[in-house]
C-alpha cells in the first residue's frame, strides 16, 4: 500500500478516534480540579459506575482502534523503524491514555482502566492484522490487481463489488458462536418471497420485523445496483470471456450462487437477518441487467475494445441506484415536527451523531457515503482528463457534484419520517467525489509507471488465470 495514502488513513483515522471520543468538547473542569477527578476514575475493570459495562461498549471500544493499530504497523513497517508491532501497539496506548486524561475534564464522559485496556487490545489486533496483511496479503492483491488492470481492465470493476459486498454482508463481524445465537438467525431469516414472515413468527415466536409493514422499496434499490454489475458482466464477457469455457459460464454462476451463500452465510452473523427477497432481488436485478444489454448493446456504437464509454448505461442504473437509496422510502411529510427532529445540533455537527455510540455500523454507513459519488467521479474525471483539463478544475467539480447530489439526497430526507438527514453524509458525498479524481491523479502519477514499465501481475496464481480465461 502507498506510504502517501496510509499516512493519509492514519491521520484521518486518529482525527476520527479523537473526535469521537471528545465530543460535544465541553470542558466543564480545570487543572484545579484533578484530584477530584482523579478519585472519579474507575479502576475496575467491567464496571461503570454502579453496574457492569456493557458488551457493547467493551466491543465498541476494541473495534475504534483496530484500524488504528493496523495502519500504525504498516506506517511503522514502511519507515523501516525497528518493532513496529510492538510500537503500534504502545502508540496505541499512548493515545488511549491521552484520551481518557482529557475525558477528566468533561463531565458527560468517563475515564475508566478497562477503555483503556480495550483501547490497547484493539490496538494489538489491528497491529497483528497489518503484519498479516503485510507478509501475506497485499503482494497477492498488488499481482492480481496489475493482472486484471493490464489484461481484463473491467473485470478489476467486477471483483471488487464480490470482495466488498462480502465484506458488507458480514458486517458487524459479530459471527454467531454459540448453537444459541444461530437459532436465533434462523428464526428470524424469512423464507416467504415479497413478503416478511420470520421462521420464528411461523412457529408462534415473532420478531419485532414480524410487527412492521413490509417495505418493498429495498429490493428496487438492490434490483438497481445488481443490473448494473450485471451489465458490466455483460461487457466482460463480450470482451474477455466469451470463448472460454469455464470463464464465459461466470455469466449464470454467479448469480446462481453468489446469493444464495452470501444469505446462508448471515446465519452465521448475528444481528443480520437471511431474506429470500434479497436473493429474488439479486436475480431480478442481473435478470434486469442482462435484458438491458441485449437492447442496448453498447458494441453497435462502440468498437470492440475497452471504452469506458462503454459504461455509460451500468452508471446511468448506478445512479439511479444512488437516487433511490437516498430518497427511499418516499415517506415524505411537511410536518413542522419532523422537520425540526432533523435539525437538532447532534445532526448538524459532524460526526456527532455518529459516534455517539462506538459502532461498526457507523463507520460502514460513512463508507458508504463515500463510496456512492466514488465511480461517477471517477468516470467524469477520466473522461475530463482525456479533454485535457488540469486535476485542479476536475477536484472542483467532482467535489461539488458531491456536496451537491449529498445535499439533495439528504435535504429531502428532512421531510421524511423514518430517514435522518445528516451533515456528515453530505461531507462524505463530496468526500467520495474528491476521491475519484485522487483515484485516477493516483494511477496517472504513480501506477501507471509501473504498468508501463511491465512490472506486476507475473506472480498471479494460474488457477485464477485459468478462471478468467478458459
Amino acid at each position: 500500500m502507498n506510504r502517501k495514502i496510509v499516512t493519509f488513513l492514519l491521520g484521518f483515522i486518529t482525527f476520527l478516534i479523537v473526535y469521537n471520543t471528545l465530543i460535544p468538547f465541553t470542558f466543564d473542569y480545570g487543572f484545579s480540579d484533578l484530584a477530584g477527578q482523579i478519585s472519579q476514575i474507575n479502576w475496575l475493570p467491567g464496571q461503570e459506575g454502579t453496574g457492569r459495562v456493557s458488551l457493547t461498549d467493551l466491543v465498541g471500544n476494541v473495534l475504534l482502534f483496530i484500524p488504528f493499530g493496523f495502519l500504525m504497523f504498516l506506517f511503522l513497517r514502511q519507515r523501516n523503524i525497528s518493532r513496529p508491532l510492538l510500537k503500534a501497539v504502545l502508540y496505541g496506548a499512548c493515545l488511549s491514555l491521552a484520551i481518557e486524561f482529557l475525558q477528566l475534564f468533561i463531565a458527560s464522559r468517563n475515564t475508566a482502566l478497562h477503555d483503556l485496556f480495550n483501547n490497547t487490545l484493539g490496538s494489538l489486533i489491528g497491529g497483528v492484522a497489518g503484519l498479516i496483511f503485510a507478509d501475506r496479503v497485499v503482494d497477492l492483491a498488488e499481482e492480481v490487481f496489475y493482472y486484471l488492470f493490464r489484461e481484463q481492465p473491467f473485470s478489476l470493476i467486477i471483483v471488487s463489488v464480490v470482495v466488498l459486498q462480502i465484506i458488507a454482508a458480514v458486517m458487524p463481524l459479530t459471527v454467531s458462536i454459540t448453537v444459541s445465537d444461530l437459532i436465533k438467525s434462523v428464526k428470524s431469516a424469512n423464507i416467504v418471497p415479497f413478503s416478511y414472515h420470520s421462521l420464528g413468527a411461523m412457529r408462534g415466536f415473532p420478531n419485532e420485523y414480524d410487527l412492521l409493514p413490509f417495505d418493498i422499496t429495498p429490493m428496487f434499490v438492490d434490483i438497481l445496483f445488481w443490473a448494473a454489475i450485471a451489465f458490466i458482466m455483460m461487457i466482460c464477457h463480450r470482451l474477455y470471456w466469451q470463448k472460454g469455457r469455464i470463464s464465459s459460464r461466470l455469466i449464470y454462476a454467479f448469480p446462481l450462487l453468489f446469493f444464495p451463500l452470501v444469505e446462508f452465510g448471515q446465519l452465521f452473523i448475528m444481528k443480520r437477518t437471511s431474506d429470500i427477497n434479497d436473493i429474488i432481488s439479486g436475480y431480478l436485478g442481473f435478470a434486469l441487467g442482462y435484458l438491458i444489454f441485449t437492447l442496448r448493446n453498447p458494441f453497435r456504437e462502440l468498437p470492440l475494445k475497452e471504452d469506458v464509454r462503454l459504461l455509460r448505461t451500468p452508471l446511468i442504473l448506478y445512479t439511479a441506484f444512488i437516487l433511490f437509496s437516498g430518497l427511499r422510502p418516499f415517506d415524505w411529510s411537511l410536518d413542522p415536527e419532523i422537520i425540526s427532529a432533523d435539525l437538532s445540533v447532534e445532526h448538524l455537527i459532524p460526526f456527532y451523531a455518529y459516534f455517539r455510540h462506538t459502532s461498526l455500523w457507523n463507520l460502514y454507513d460513512l463508507a458508504n457515503s463515500i463510496s456512492y459519488i466514488f465511480p461517477i467521479s471517477l468516470y467524469i474525471t477520466y473522461l475530463q482528463r482525456r479533454s485535457g483539463k488540469e486535476f485542479s478544475a476536475i477536484y472542483l467539480q467532482t467535489t461539488l457534484l458531491g456536496l451537491g447530489v449529498g445535499g439533495f439526497v439528504e435535504g429531502m430526507q428532512l421531510f421524511s419520517f423514518e430517514r435522518i438527514a445528516e451533515i456528515t453524509d453530505v461531507i462524505f458525498y463530496a468526500a467520495g467525489g474528491a476521491l475519484g479524481t485522487f483515484t485516477l491523479y493516483y494511477y496517472e502519477n504513480e501506477l501507471s509507471k509501473k504498468l508501463s514499465a511491465g512490472t506486476g501481475g507475473s506472480h498471479v496464481p494460474q488457477w485464477f488465470k485459468t478462471l478468467l480465461t478458459r
